[in-house]
């Protein structure tokens, strides 16, 4: 268990470097958001976030380096190439959606082949566990897994705290769950959190984004924290960890299957995902103040992601449960997305 006094260092050491990198990076005009603002700009009011600075990813691995124990040195230098990835595509050096997943793939490889006991065994049924205890499989199925969560957590980066305030609220109820049933949690995710609470603020107020960089890193972050956790509570259901993600992957199989369907370039970036969607709807809203329309509508998503969280954590162990929230949340996801889809097509 960490005090609280251990968490003041990380939480003025990432305030002061946060200032530091806003000035740094203002004066050389590196990693400004014109650089490759897409995302950011189709979800802009008034241009208000113009020129904030996508160092979110390098402020926050500098900060892991620092305060995670030396026991996660391998995360560390994994953690490393994922950011050195991201920060390539944002400023425009690794432009190939093929070639990053491709790259991205060798590194959670190579780090499953380090950590083999991170692999997922187990999904609670026999058949499905008897092809997964070869190890082969094991691996290639984890791996898998986690190309969905960062891919998908980089779709949703589009609105300001959205994917760093959904992974906040993530790993609190990790931290939430094991404190009240005694589970294993790994410490450094304490820091973590902190970590990700600092740049919140400073992503809430347009300062700092996380870019492609960020949203890697904090993705596979939580990946690991997140399989750490699992690997080591037995008790614990897999299906606790799929409804924890369930956001940033399903927005990621569904824009693919969508996109499919649609016969429209996977490759390409469009419009159609569902935090986009009720972008438009919550910006036509007089009562918002349009400089904040971009958080508001993040705040508004993760506030469902927050109760579902505080509904099921407490079955964490109950596999049936557990489905059954997830497929709830699906088809909340499809009748939201048909229900807006709808009104946005008539508002035309």
């Amino acid at each position: 268990m960490i005090l609280i006094q251990e968490l003041l260092s990380p939480l003025i050491f990432t305030v002061i470097l946060s200032f530091i990198f806003l000035y740094f990076f203002a004066k050389k005009k590196f990693l400004i958001d014109q650089i490759n603002s897409s995302k950011h700009k189709q979800l802009t009011a008034n241009n208000s976030t113009n020129g904030a600075i996508l160092c979110g990813g390098i402020i926050i691995f500098i900060a892991i380096l620092f305060f995670f124990n030396n026991d996660l040195y391998l995360i560390k230098i994994f953690s490393f190439f994922i950011l050195i990835i991201g920060i390539l595509s944002d400023i425009n050096k690794f432009n190939s959606p093929k070639y990053r997943v491709l790259s991205q793939l060798l590194i959670v490889l190579f780090f499953l082949l380090n950590n083999e006991n991170l692999a997922i065994a187990d999904l609670r049924l026999i058949f499905i566990n008897n092809i997964l205890e070869i190890k082969f499989v094991s691996i290639i199925f984890t791996i898998f897994c986690i190309l969905i969560l960062i891919n998908g957590s980089n779709f949703l980066d589009g609105l300001n705290t959205l994917v760093v305030g959904y992974y906040i609220l993530v790993l609190t109820i990790v931290v939430l769950t094991s404190l009240q049933f005694n589970l294993y949690i790994d410490p450094n995710i304490y820091y973590f959190i902190i970590v990700l609470s600092v740049v919140f603020l400073f992503n809430f107020f347009n300062k700092i984004y996380l870019g492609d960089a960020g949203s890697y890193l904090i993705s596979f972050l939580v990946a690991f924290f997140l399989l750490d956790f699992f690997s080591k509570n037995d008790s614990v259901s897999p299906y606790f960890i799929c409804l924890l993600l369930w956001y940033p992957a399903f927005e990621n199989l569904f824009s693919i299957i969508r996109r499919v369907f649609l016969k429209r370039n996977i490759d390409q970036a469009d419009e159609g995902h569902l935090h986009q969607m009720i972008y438009r709807i919550v910006k036509n809203k007089d009562y918002i103040n349009k400089k904040y329309i971009n958080t508001a509508t993040a705040m508004l998503i993760n506030l469902f992601n927050l109760t579902i969280f505080i509904f099921s954590y407490k079955y964490y162990f109950f596999t049936e449960n557990l489905v059954l929230v997830i497929f709830v949340n699906m088809l909340i996801y499809f009748l939201l997305y048909s229900f807006i889809k709808k009104k946005l097509n008539q508002s035309r």
